[in-house]
């Protein structure tokens, strides 16, 4: 339906370009979502008329437009995703980020800024209107509807701009929950200022990042629960943004990093697993500093299946793997510092099964094995250094048989305590690199 709207609306007045090329969009996407049934007359010609005034120069019309349209949406369920649907389209035709030109004149020069500065009240009030429809104290709930943000960018102040001016950089999602339907962050691009999920529940659905740029500000997960929806990072890329999940909880549903890349900034997992599935399947940490500090892995998968780490810094600082897993099968380090300091081995499985260690730092220093399994069977000891400063052997299972010591330092002679030490092939002496603490001897 939402196709013949837009076709009916291009007859009338005609809208400005950032609008028409969103509402382009929404016709693709519209063809490829199975057609929302016709209205009836006059709801048709209500929801045409409220999509003219989105395109309008006049920013009292266009709130009109926003009003008409949510309106429609309340009262009407059976005809509530297609005006959502054009809400939508108008946040995601956010204009271009300005940058300045050498050689435009002062006038051509000034008049993107105060275009941008204009659009953004208007584009917030549409943010703030979806997301209120998804929190618990919504009068009328959208949940469960499709939400389609690819592409939009959520951007900082421009020149000349208040870093606390309205715009995206306000953006909040605090206390939304996502039960249902669609929702898409598809190739956005989050540039600058503050974006919060906190204290949002992914319950069910898809909701959808991939591909997505964090490149700026801060994005906040703080508090997020994810007990159940399928969320997807795949192809992301952290390239200056801080990221935060502290004290997020992923109890079920299935969250996936597959080939994201963690290139700087900071992405922090202060965090609590306890069921579902997280999987960092081919990421690559090639810089920046991704932290896992005192997370708790006490059930469910978390796999770092053939991940790579190449650079920057990955913290396990104070982490307690206390049930489920956590894989690093097939993971290749090769330059990055990864540090599980102080971390707590008491139960579940970590496994460095086939894990290449080339070069870098791994450091396990004041960690304690008193339960569980931590496996590094056929892995591949080729350079770097793999250290466990003060570490406390006193129990499970640490078992490095079929593993491969053909370069680099693996240094267990600092070991605080040996009541439990770890398991290694039948040899007669120690291979090169194989450093154990005086008077032991691989068993």
């Amino acid at each position: 339906m939402l196709g013949q709207i837009m076709m009916t609306a291009a007859n009338g007045p005609r809208t400005p370009a950032p609008v028409s090329r969103a509402l382009a969009h929404r016709r693709q996407v519209a063809a490829e979502r199975p057609s929302v049934p016709e209205a009836a007359g006059g709801r048709a010609q209500e929801i045409t008329a409220a999509v003219n005034l989105l395109g309008k120069e006049s920013a009292e019309l266009r709130h009109a437009g926003v009003r008409a349209l949510v309106r429609i949406a309340d009262e009407d369920a059976g005809h509530r995703q297609a005006c959502i649907d054009a809400l939508c389209a108008v946040v995601r035709a956010a204009p271009e980020p300005y940058r300045g030109q050498a050689g435009r004149d002062r006038a051509s020069a000034g008049a993107e800024p105060a275009t941008r500065r204009s659009d953004r009240p208007f584009r917030h009030e549409l943010l703030s209107i979806i997301t209120g429809h998804l929190r618990d104290d919504a009068s009328v709930s959208w949940r469960g509807c499709d939400l389609d943000f690819t592409g939009a960018v959520f951007d900082n102040s421009g020149p000349g701009e208040s870093p606390d001016a309205i715009s995206f950089t306000s953006a909040s999602f605090t206390g939304a929950r996502f039960t249902g339907g669609k929702v898409s962050f598809r190739d956005a691009k989050f540039t600058g200022g503050q974006v919060s999920f906190a204290g949002a529940e992914f319950a069910d659905g898809e909701v959808s990042f991939a591909g997505a740029e964090f490149a700026g500000g801060e994005v906040s997960f703080a508090g997020a629960k994810f007990t159940g929806a399928t969320v997807n990072f795949a192809r992301a890329r952290f390239a200056g943004a801080m990221v935060t999940l502290l004290r997020a909880q992923f109890a079920g549903g299935q969250v996936s990093f597959a080939g994201a890349e963690f290139a700087s900034g900071k992405v922090s997992f202060h965090a609590r697993f306890t069921g579902g599935e997280v999987a960092f399947l081919g990421s690559r940490f090639t810089g920046g500093t991704v932290g896992f500090l005192e997370a708790e892995f006490a059930g469910g998968t978390v796999g770092f299946l053939d991940a790579e780490f190449t650079g920057g810094q990955v913290s396990f600082v104070g982490a307690r793997f206390t049930g489920g897993e956590v894989s690093f099968v097939g993971a290749e380090f090769t330059g990055s510092v990864v540090s599980f300091a102080g971390a707590n081995f008491t139960g579940g499985e970590v496994s460095f099964v086939g894990a290449e260690f080339a070069a870098g730092k791994t450091r396990f220093g004041w960690a304690e094995f008193r339960g569980g399994a931590v496996r590094f069977s056929a892995a591949n000891f080729s350079g770097g250094t793999v250290g466990f400063d003060r570490t406390r052997f006193s129990g499970g299972e640490i078992d490095f048989t079929s593993a491969h010591f053909s370069g680099g330092i693996v240094d267990l002679a600092p070991a605080l305590t040996w009541a439990s030490p770890p398991s290694f092939d039948d040899w007669a002496e120690p291979p090169a690199g194989l450093m154990l603490p005086p008077g032991s001897r691989a068993v």
